[in-house]
C-alpha cells in the first residue's frame, strides 16, 4: 500500500505539471472527446484482433484517416507533443519503458513494435490518444482530447506511427 500511495504521488505530481504546462503552453480550444467505451473483461480482444476489449474501438473511430501527410514538420511537431505528454511512459524511444512504466502490470505497450502498429489504425490510436483509458477508478492514460487540438493528435499519430522498428 506504500508503494501504491508513492506512485500515486508521483503521478499527480506528473499529471499536474502536465496539465500546468498544457494549459500554459497548448492555448487549444479542443473539445473533450467522446467518453470511453465500457470496459469489459481483461484480457478478452475485439473481432479485429486489434484491441483488448477493455478498451474497445468504435469501429467509426477506428475507420478514421489522418487527414494530415507524414511531411517532416509534422512528424517533427508530433514528436515535440510525444516528448511532453508520452515519454513519462512511454519512454524516449516508444518501447514503453518510461520511468512511470514499471508501476503497470500490463501497460505501457512497445509503440516501435512492428506487429503493433500492422494491427491498428491510425483512427484507433487517434481515438486512444483522445478519450485515455482508465481501468476501475485508475486512469491508465490520459486523454488528450481536451489538450490537444485534432491536428495535434493526428501529428502525435503520425509520430507514433515513425517509431516502428526502431528497435
Amino acid at each position: 500500500m506504500k508503494r501504491r500511495r508513492h506512485w500515486m504521488d508521483v503521478l499527480l505530481g506528473v499529471a499536474l505539471v502536465v496539465g500546468l504546462s498544457g494549459c500554459a503552453s497548448s492555448g487549444s480550444t479542443a473539445q473533450p472527446a467522446a467518453a470511453a467505451a465500457p470496459a469489459a473483461a481483461a484480457g478478452e480482444h475485439t473481432t479485429t484482433g486489434s484491441a483488448p476489449m477493455d478498451w474497445p474501438v468504435p469501429p467509426d473511430e477506428a475507420a478514421k484517416v489522418n487527414p494530415l501527410k507524414p511531411t517532416s514538420d509534422n512528424i517533427h511537431k508530433g514528436s515535440v507533443l510525444f516528448n511532453r505528454y508520452c515519454t513519462a511512459c512511454h519512454g524516449t524511444s516508444g518501447r514503453g519503458d518510461g520511468p512511470m512504466a514499471e508501476h503497470w502490470s500490463r501497460l505501457p505497450k512497445d509503440l516501435t513494435h512492428p506487429d503493433r502498429q500492422a494491427r491498428m489504425t491510425d483512427g484507433e490510436i487517434f481515438w486512444k490518444l483522445s478519450v485515455g483509458h482508465r481501468q476501475g477508478g485508475e486512469e491508465i492514460m490520459p486523454a488528450l482530447g481536451y489538450k490537444l487540438s485534432a491536428d495535434e493528435r493526428w501529428r502525435l499519430v503520425l509520430y507514433v506511427r515513425s517509431l516502428v522498428g526502431a528497435r
